[in-house]
């Protein structure tokens, strides 16, 4: 029977030698496409459209939302015309006490006058005439109206009827605004309307004073609102 003998391949054959040394074959290695380099972020920004100002490296801002971002604006892009816009009248009991050190501090003051009088508003300081002796500190160049004839009490910083009276009926008078953190709760009612609208919060950090935005929240009147006659 003849056998039909087959010849070895490279595959599966045997081993060559040449000189002690074994030669390997080599298989050809399959030719893949050479994978494209993907576009920098610079080429990706200037074929979807955008413009030369970012193509500088620059980092784009993140925007902010949210109150911080309304409250930014409000600090610097209160445009109400000069003829429309308010009296303000700080509650100068009120905003001089300091609730950490049980203080009354005359810097709490001057910071909030010089906050609205940089804002292009007419300011006036009300203060019982008894806070002229505890008050610390000095209170340059403002206009300030001591008022007499207040009992003096330990909590008068936050409740003081007598006091909240005057300075409801004279926001009245002037059609001003109110910058104080007392809640009226003995005298709202004789002028609901100005305590419903025209009080002004605050808060103060390392004695410099922060006015937010929307003092009454969301749903009430915000800042240049109130401001605006």
């Amino acid at each position: 029977m003849a056998v039909t003998s087959r010849k070895p391949t490279i595959r599966n054959g045997p081993k060559s030698y040449d000189g002690g040394k074994i030669i390997r074959s080599r298989r050809n290695s399959p030719k893949w496409p050479t994978p494209k380099a993907r576009p920098t972020a610079t080429k990706r920004n200037h074929r979807s459209g955008s413009s030369p100002s970012r193509l500088s490296g620059s980092r784009r801002p993140v925007p902010s939302f949210g109150p911080t971002r309304h409250t930014r604006l409000a600090i610097t892009d209160l445009d109400i015309p000069l003829e429309s816009r308010r009296l303000v009248l700080i509650d100068g009991e009120n905003v001089a006490y300091d609730d950490i050190a049980d203080v009354y501090r005359a810097n709490r003051i001057y910071q909030a006058y010089q906050w609205f009088v940089a804002k292009g508003h007419r300011v006036l300081v009300l203060c019982p005439h008894y806070l002229t002796q505890k008050l610390m500190g000095e209170t340059p160049n403002m206009n300030i109206e001591f008022i007499t004839d207040i009992p003096d009490y330990p909590s008068n910083h936050s409740s003081n009827q007598l006091f909240e009276e005057t300075l409801l009926q004279r926001a009245f008078d002037e059609e001003a605004a109110i910058l104080s953190e007392r809640r009226f709760e003995q005298s709202y009612s004789l002028h609901l309307e100005i305590v419903q609208n025209r009080v002004i919060g605050y808060t103060f950090f390392w004695e410099s004073i922060f006015i937010p935005v929307d003092p009454y929240g969301r749903a009430g009147p915000w800042l240049h609102v109130i401001l605006h006659k």
